[in-house]
């Protein structure tokens, strides 16, 4: 089964919540965990290998916290799944890691490794920003003190390219 892990999902939302709140300097792990109901330390260490990758930037001290380390356009989620989880791979015959006893004979490989080229190509193509602005509900951290809350956004928004292949969430 092809399925991301909590830790690529945990980093998506933070780079998303980053890129939905740029007035905001630094976040730190603290409140981005709090506010999606992570686990604070898991949610540390995550937001620690996007900064070894150069896709945070990380700032010590009081007003210290994570930001975006590179635009959001130019955040892919594979650059995301690729941080956290090392290289993408679909089946071992594709990533040339291990040895497969039926590569000789596979009838399958092929549309395989043509599978694993469209998914890497797609998750190449789509970026953060992308998400940020597609995505209809963001939690927004106060500048000041108070509690988080959730601010629903237009399903749409103006400028969106209506060409784009990318789906868009609606509300039910």
């Amino acid at each position: 089964m092809l399925k991301l892990s909590k830790r690529v999902d945990y980093g998506l939302m933070a780079l998303m919540h980053l890129a939905q709140n740029p007035e905001r300097l630094a976040c730190s792990a603290r409140e981005i965990s709090d506010t999606y109901r992570i686990p604070a330390e898991l949610m540390a260490k995550i937001l620690q290998k996007l900064a070894k990758k150069g896709l945070l930037i990380s700032q010590q001290g009081i007003a210290g916290g994570y930001s975006l380390g590179r635009p959001a356009n130019s955040i892919s989620a594979a650059l995301v799944i690729e941080a956290i989880e090392g290289p993408l791979s679909m089946t071992s015959c594709v990533s040339g890691d291990s040895f497969c006893l039926q590569f000789e004979r596979c009838n399958v490989k092929t549309p395989l490794q043509r599978l694993h080229e469209g998914v890497i190509q797609m998750l190449g193509q789509l970026t953060i920003e992308q998400m940020a602005q597609q995505w209809p509900i963001s939690f927004k951290l106060p500048l000041g003190g108070e509690k988080p809350g959730v601010q629903r956004v237009v399903p749409f928004p103006s400028g969106a390219d209506k060409k784009d292949p990318l789906p868009v969430l609606q509300d039910a």
